[in-house]
């Protein structure tokens, strides 16, 4: 990788100092490398599985169920009486 900074009049020319640059020059294995390794990082971040958040919806959908039963039955139970 390589520093490109900009003149007045639009010239580009190569830079030593790290602080001044404007554009960076990258070889095409180095795109392809950070092309790759974003997606892969992408896609881990996306799809990743979350056993605290799958822990959270098991737990919250289980409990909606066994209530939703249980006022199933009390319901059924005073519709007879």
């Amino acid at each position: 990788m390589q520093c490109v900074t900009t003149t007045q009049s639009g010239a580009l020319y190569i830079s030593n100092d790290s602080a001044v640059c404007d554009f960076v020059l990258i070889t095409q294995a180095e795109l392809q490398s950070l092309q790759l390794n974003g997606v892969i990082d992408t896609l881990n971040q996306l799809f990743a599985f979350d056993l605290e958040v799958f822990s959270i919806i098991n737990g919250g959908m289980l409990v909606a169920f066994f209530t939703g039963h249980a006022l199933g039955r009390i319901a059924r139970t005073m519709g007879k009486v």
